[in-house]
């Protein structure tokens, strides 16, 4: 393909283990890490895999992630969990609440956590796609709001005040390892990543997405990054989810006398706003046994997405359930190679070269 790199997954994974390990995490973390950004390209949301890597090697040169770090439980009580990333990599953090939240449902039903202290957590479909297939249903949101924070300004607004306060819902659909019912978005209409992945590929953006610092619509990528502004979907439909995302991430730090970061959305640590920016992450795990069989529960669901797929489509693609197109694309991609634009490839090739690791074979 011209423009790309195509590798094969276990390759790229492998290769971002070999970097990150090389940039001072455990290998047990840096498999965590590689390996839930790998599954991001499988999936098809380019904007949350391996074009991180860059990204996050530069934060831990700036000493704002601290590679080696391990989240711990630092409160709650019962089905609540309150999690400290202790500054390292998100996803680190966000799966060991994921597991702890898993383990309370399993005992009281229902079971919520909160992340505080933790970097950008990646993919939120990814959770909740690691507790359906599970049995269990999970609910996700990482979020932040305060002047300055993220990239997207509030409905109506003309400066940055949001993040892109991303949702997710998995729903476990049968009983013979069918893909879940998986609902993924951004409050924004694209999120940020997209961005990230418009501008490697030197392409223009659809209508609608951004604005520039000016408040004047644009296509172009580089006018985000030059103090641009991402827009809510649905206009006063995406801020209100994308404020209800921030105020539940906020639950991390209530008891705090200072706000702290859960995700890459800007810094709330400092600033003459303090007091009135924060962020972090939330999510609830519920065990579908506690409200009957949760055999009954996967089959019914089952048939129900069963009959939606045979919805008479308006056009020529059929009805897809939410997780479809990720599902498609992760075997599509599995069997044919995850396509790398060459500006990412580049970047993660120069990180690579400077610590004496050899790229894998792109085509």
């Amino acid at each position: 393909m011209a423009g790309y790199r195509t590798v094969t997954p276990d390759a790229l994974e492998a290769t971002g283990i070999a970097i990150f390990e090389a940039l001072g995490a455990p290998a047990d973390i840096a498999a965590e890490v590689s390996g839930h950004l790998v599954r991001a390209n499988l999936a098809g949301h380019d904007s949350h895999g391996a074009i991180r890597i860059p990204q996050y090697a530069g934060q831990i040169a700036a000493g704002v992630v601290i590679p080696a770090a391990r989240p711990s439980v630092i409160g709650g009580r019962g089905a609540t969990v309150l999690v400290d990333g202790a500054q390292g990599f998100g996803q680190v953090a966000t799966r060991f609440a994921l597991d702890e939240a898993m383990v309370r449902a399993r005992v009281h039903g229902i079971a919520g956590a909160a992340i505080r202290q933790a970097n950008h957590i990646g993919r939120v479909g990814d959770y909740a796609e690691i507790a359906a297939s599970a049995g269990l249903v999970a609910i996700l949101t990482v979020g932040g709001a305060g002047p300055g924070v993220g990239g997207a300004t509030p409905y109506g607004g003309a400066t940055r005040f949001l993040g892109t306060n991303p949702w997710s819902i998995g729903i476990p659909v049968g009983n013979d390892g069918a893909p879940p019912v998986l609902v993924d978005f951004a409050t924004t209409v694209v999120a940020e990543g997209k961005v990230k992945v418009a501008r490697a590929k030197h392409e223009a953006l659809p209508p609608g997405c951004i604005v520039d610092k000016d408040g004047v619509p644009s296509t172009d990528p580089e006018d985000f990054y030059a103090g641009g502004m991402l827009l809510p979907f649905g206009g006063h439909k995406g801020y209100g989810l994308a404020m209800a995302s921030a105020l539940l991430g906020m639950l991390a730090i209530i008891d705090d006398a200072h706000p702290t970061m859960a995700g890459n959305l800007g810094d709330a640590r400092g600033g003459p706003d303090l007091a009135a920016r924060g962020a972090g992450a939330f999510l609830v795990v519920i065990d579908p046994s506690a409200f009957g069989d949760a055999g009954s529960y996967r089959d019914h669901v089952a048939r129900v997405a069963g009959a939606l797929r045979e919805v008479p489509p308006s056009g020529a693609s059929p009805v897809m359930l939410p997780g479809d197109p990720e599902a498609r694309t992760t075997a599509v991609r599995r069997a044919s190679g995850i396509a790398l634009p060459e500006d990412t490839w580049d970047a993660i090739a120069a990180i690579a070269s400077d610590r004496g690791i050899t790229m894998p074979a792109g085509s």
